[in-house]
């Protein structure tokens, strides 16, 4: 199954890494969870290139239109500040509900939900 193959990272003797809280693991997790969704890109681009025909030009040319959506070309996308749109205030990115009323977040796009 795919998801065995890209799931936890593992270390050595096969065992999922410790929940230590150090830097270095968390560093580590990071690293080995990057390098699996580098592999997981590589796949899914291989196979649009193929199916559509869609150059790497194409593909570089694209990635830089949406780099620019935040007004900033810096290989980031940031998100801007969002209202409530129940009572207005200001929501925190780190909750799922708004912390004055309660209502659950919309999301415009499943990349916003990330």
């Amino acid at each position: 199954m795919l998801y065995s193959h890209i799931g936890m990272a593992r270390n050595n003797n096969n065992t999922p890494p410790s929940n230590s809280g150090s830097s270095k693991g968390d560093l580590e997790n990071l690293t080995a969870r990057f390098e699996k969704l580098k592999l997981v890109n590589m796949a899914m681009w291989t196979f649009i290139k193929e199916k559509f025909e869609i150059t790497e030009e194409q593909l570089i040319e694209r990635y830089k239109e949406i780099d620019m959506i935040d007004g900033s070309s810096d290989g980031k996308l940031k998100v801007g500040i969002k209202k409530c749109t129940k009572c207005g205030k200001t929501l925190n990115p780190k909750f799922e509900k708004c912390a004055y009323c309660g209502a659950v977040k919309s999301f415009g796009t499943i990349f916003e939900a990330i």
